[in-house]
């Protein structure tokens, strides 16, 4: 049913924004695209998830296998066309252990253990592009340091010292008595993966730089869309409404993001495209889930059976 509701959610603002912007000029918008940058956003989609899957065999530990990487995550896409707040890729713990054989704290560590890396590295490259032009603007001032209290939240979470997990340790002492003992096993883990993540500052330095670069090609993702749309926006500029857009689509009123997303992009990007153009660029970001998603298609079914083949 919550489901069913998300989708209607999605549905019902992506046809009033429609309706009011004008379908025959998002349309006409899509007709003028330039080729180039067109082609070159839609190109970036394969780098970017043969990237993604290369950092997640460097958080496994394991010898998963970089097919195997790429087959969950292009997998977990799918799902998060389905699930809000991009929670497919958390399902991704459920095939590392049901498939793979790993034991479920570590999964379920290491599939989180991403999500932060993502939305840190995200939210650096916003913050920044935030602040550098503010120029004293209040409502972006107050958006990078709600930003910034994220990233440290992050930090904390991810940090090599107890803190965090002493923390969810206190937290789970409120949960109800018959998950206690899982989320006590889960903060002993989480600590665990923390100090391994770690204990070669190199590899730890290597993947947090391996992030930001992945997210920054992400967001040049967007300004390449914006291009092909026959926009002047600077990148600067794009990165930090880009980092708002892909925020508000986080929110966990609809599916995948959309409608909310799209009506966050037509907003942010109002002073370098039109409202049709803003339209326009909402349906590119939306394919850059949507493409993993149907190539995942294939893979859903890992989901669901429980073979091993570490060799995929």
């Amino acid at each position: 049913m919550r489901r069913l509701i998300s989708l209607f959610v999605s549905a019902a603002i992506l046809a009033l924004l429609w309706w009011k912007i004008d379908i025959d000029a998002i349309l006409a918008a899509f007709r003028t695209c330039d080729f180039f940058w067109l082609t070159c956003g839609l190109a970036a989609i394969v780098p970017l998830t043969l990237i993604t899957a290369w950092r997640f065999l460097l958080l496994t530990r394991s010898g998963l296998g970089f097919a195997a990487a790429t087959r969950l995550i292009l997998s977990a896409s799918t799902l998060n066309m389905l699930l809000p707040s991009k929670m497919g890729d958390v399902a991704k713990s459920w095939v590392l252990t049901k498939r793979y054989d790993f034991d479920w704290r570590h999964a379920l560590t290491i599939v989180i253990f991403e999500k932060l890396l993502d939305l840190g590295a995200l939210l650096v490259w916003g913050t920044a592009a935030l602040i550098w032009m503010a120029h004293g603007e209040t409502t972006l001032i107050l958006a990078a340091l709600a930003n910034s209290a994220v990233v440290a939240v992050i930090l904390l979470m991810i940090a090599p010292s107890s803190l965090a997990s002493t923390i969810m340790l206190k937290a789970a002492k409120l949960l109800p008595r018959r998950y206690r003992a899982k989320a006590a096993d889960f903060a002993d883990k989480w600590l665990e993966v923390s100090r391994w993540f770690w204990s070669e500052p190199g590899r730890a330095i290597g993947t947090l730089a391996v992030s930001l670069a992945l997210w920054a090609a992400h967001l040049a993702q967007f300004w390449f869309f914006a291009k092909a749309l026959g926009s002047g926006i600077g990148m600067v500029d794009n990165m930090a409404f880009a980092t708002l857009s892909i925020e508000v689509g986080l929110l966990p009123f609809t599916m995948a993001g959309i409608g909310t997303r799209d009506a966050a992009i037509v907003y942010f990007y109002r002073a370098w495209v039109s409202p049709a153009q803003g339209a326009a660029l909402g349906v590119l970001a939306t394919s850059r889930y949507l493409i993993p998603a149907l190539f995942g298609l294939p893979f859903i079914s890992d989901y669901w059976n429980r073979k091993q083949e570490n060799s995929a």
